[in-house]
């Protein structure tokens, strides 16, 4: 883990799971937004972005997003951001956690590089999710 910045302001480059849970106090973060790997298979400089299974990847994404929870602060707020495949059940396993509040579809066009044999992706989903659906700020 490295930690660049100073007392008020950091930069922290580490495994999510052992920054949240060692870094991090509880109730103390204003808002999160997480973009985790994808479980899609993508090569990031020799390292790949994907699990031995479906559920090792879910259960990895619901323990760090378990620390999100605690992490955020009674008014935070959280921006998930993750593949459509997977989203549905971060979703659910968020709405009993957190109030979603809004489901938000980032359009993007990916001319050229979408697939040839199948309808590929052209956007990204997005969950608004707070602690308190009636003291909250968006950060919009």
């Amino acid at each position: 883990m490295e930690i660049l910045g100073d007392k008020n302001h950091k930069v922290i480059l580490g495994d999510v799971v052992e920054v949240l849970e060692n870094e991090i106090n509880d109730n103390s973060v204003d808002l999160i937004f997480a973009d985790p790997p994808y479980n899609i298979g993508k090569d990031f400089d020799g390292s790949k972005d994907k699990w031995s299974t479906d559920d090792d990847y879910l259960n990895w994404c619901y323990k760090w997003l378990e620390l999100c929870v605690l992490k955020l602060k009674s008014n935070g707020s959280l921006y998930l951001m993750a593949s459509t495949q997977f989203m549905p059940y971060l979703d659910i396993y968020l709405r009993k956690k957190l109030t979603i509040l809004s489901r938000i579809a980032w359009y993007y066009d990916s001319s050229g590089v979408q697939a040839k044999k199948y309808f590929g992706s052209m956007y990204e989903p997005v969950l608004f999710c707070v602690k308190d659906k009636n003291n909250y700020r968006a950060y919009a």
